[in-house]
């Protein structure tokens, strides 16, 4: 029980340190892409979006390597005396082949497909392809640092962690505003800085975790055993990832062989947008993350099972709490926020951050399934409902439906997805009930959901005026916190809440 505090404590300290972070970096980076569009205009915004979506098919390989490092180091650091530098070393040497694979695929099958198939702006071909060439080194950079930023968040450092995301932000700014004031060509010299960027966050992290962590000095290593556990579960994280980045970039690229730059400038700023407001999910899935693989390392499953209601719940909760006043005033934003504000963008913010609040609800799910090590069904059947939304829309688009329905269509396939992990994470644990996971946190989110809603769209039928609309978003926020405290959490959870609040006030 002591522990417990113990770890509750840690999670609530990390978790302010990570909103302090998302606090500063969301601001910096509104504002950035506000500059970055004003500077490099509609057509050059939506042509870099789309040309870093090439690279990015590509990123699974780093993402699927991150969830992989981070969870064997958790499991070591569970264990008395844990190969935390084995494990290191093992991941540091799988990087560097991946970052290997991912130059060779992205110098041909990638330069291939963006020359012949992306419909890219006449005149602006050597512009596109520096931007895609600055993005391949950065996808570099970034796979190399993945098991350096693992030990970061395996350690629970957050701390740094929100720092090097700070300074990102700020760095991005000024790149933005050299070429606002830039006299050359201020797509290629965006995409040049942007790639030193990625280089000074690697060498940031190396110096960090040398100095602090003593597993994270590299050697030639190898482990048969290791090796082959590690690479399995990146081998099957990798279908996951592979249909996620298929989603999120292979929409961008159809959106762009059927309609145009213009409707991927909105695109952009609709995942800029819920980007920013699912970062305050990230925040808490980012705290209790740790703490869920080491639960179920320990085999404490109570506890673990504690943690995930508890991420799932307040991770829905703050997204919807934020989401609905956004919703209703989505165009007063934009337009306050951007100067040229691209056709489509407020149905395209609209419902990509439902598509993001619901994955949001699940990915602690995915965390539980990822403790287990038994990943294999889960992200195959991930995949294959994943994979579905490229068919879809591919054929919805061939009728002429029109851009936003790219988001739609995301919207059914991660509601279907969060089923489908809901099943494994009974499966592969069985203390972990279905029926208990819908009582206690899908039903009483979805009633919450729909009575705020139903509050929002009557307050906001009465508002006429910018005034008005502001006093119902104020209006609307109370009402859903209040709910949120009545109808989403249970007793149990109201009392821990009111706890800390007293502890609060007596120091």
């Amino acid at each position: 029980m002591a522990n417990h505090s113990h770890n509750n404590k840690r999670i609530a300290k990390n978790t302010v340190v990570l909103y302090i972070r998302m606090l500063v970096v969301m601001g910096v980076t509104l504002f950035t892409s506000r500059i970055v569009l004003q500077a490099l205009g509609v057509e050059d915004f939506g042509l870099y979006n789309v040309v870093g979506g090439v690279v990015g098919l590509f990123t699974f390989l780093r993402s699927s390597m991150e969830k992989c490092t981070q969870r064997y180091l958790n499991v070591e650091m569970s264990r008395e005396g844990g190969r935390l530098n084995d494990t290191f070393c093992v991941s540091m040497t799988i990087h560097i082949v991946i970052m290997l694979i991912a130059l060779v695929l992205t110098e041909t099958i990638g330069l291939w497909f963006l020359n012949t198939h992306i419909n890219i702006p006449e005149g602006r071909e050597l512009a596109a392809n520096v931007v895609y060439q600055s993005t391949v080194f950065s996808l570099c950079c970034t796979i190399l640092s993945v098991p350096y930023s693992a030990c970061v968040i395996a350690h629970e450092r957050m701390g740094f962690y929100a720092v090097v995301s700070v300074l990102d932000a700020f760095l991005k700014l000024g790149i933005a505003y050299m070429i606002l004031y830039s006299s050359g060509d201020s797509l290629i010299v965006y995409g040049i800085l942007m790639s030193f960027i990625a280089l000074i966050n690697f060498i940031l992290y190396i110096v960090f975790c040398r100095k602090c962590f003593s597993e994270s000095k590299y050697r030639l290593f190898f482990d048969k055993g290791l090796f082959k556990g590690m690479l399995s579960f990146t081998g099957w994280n990798l279908v996951g990832q592979m249909s996620v980045l298929g989603v999120n970039q292979g929409n961008s690229i159809l959106v762009n062989m059927f309609h145009t730059v213009t409707a991927n400038a909105a695109m952009s700023v609709g995942v800029q947008v819920n980007n920013a407001v699912v970062s305050l999910s990230a925040n808490f899935q980012t705290a209790f993350n740790p703490q869920i693989t080491k639960s179920y390392a320990s085999h404490d499953i109570k506890y673990m099972k504690n943690l995930v209601y508890g991420s799932s719940k307040l991770s829905f909760l703050l997204l919807v709490i934020v989401s609905l006043p956004l919703f209703f005033n989505i165009d007063t934003i934009l337009s306050l926020w951007l100067k040229t504000v691209p056709e489509y963008s407020s149905i395209f913010c609209i419902l990509s951050i439902c598509s993001g609040i619901i994955n949001a609800l699940s990915t602690p799910l995915n965390f539980c399934i990822m403790a287990t090590g038994r990943i294999k069904w889960s992200q195959i059947m991930t995949a294959i409902v994943y994979l579905s939304d490229l068919f879809i829309l591919y054929a919805l688009f061939s009728l002429n439906f029109p851009p936003a329905t790219a988001m739609a269509v995301k919207i059914a396939v991660v509601s279907a997805v969060l089923f489908v992990r809901l099943y494994y994470t009974h499966k592969e644990i069985p203390e972990f009930s279905m029926k208990d996971y819908s009582i206690k946190v899908l039903v009483p989110l979805t009633t919450f959901t729909f009575i705020c809603t139903t509050v929002g769209v009557g307050l906001y039928s009465y508002s006429s005026n910018l005034v008005s609309d502001i006093a119902s978003a104020i209006v609307l926020v109370g009402i859903t916190i209040v709910a949120a405290y009545y109808i989403a959490l249970s007793k149990t959870e109201r009392g821990l809440i009111i706890a800390q609040i007293k502890k609060i006030k007596r120091k």
